[in-house]
């Protein structure tokens, strides 16, 4: 491989985790924005799992109504 290429090789990986963690707080935030709540458990009683947040580590739970 050529120094070039190296140094784009570099770059890309430096800059992977900024955009893994980004991706994980627009999860979040999506999810706030829509009247949701992170649990990392069940939803509770009266709520209902409509997405993923903290990377999909957690569900994003929304009242039923």
């Amino acid at each position: 491989m050529s120094a070039e290429a190296m140094k784009v090789l570099l770059v890309l990986l430096l800059l992977l985790p900024t955009v893994s963690q980004a991706a994980a707080v627009a999860d979040t935030v999506t999810c706030r924005k829509t009247k949701g709540k992170c649990s990392f458990l069940l939803c509770p009683l009266f709520m209902r799992a409509t997405g993923t947040c903290y990377n999909r580590l957690a569900k994003c739970c929304r009242p039923l109504w």
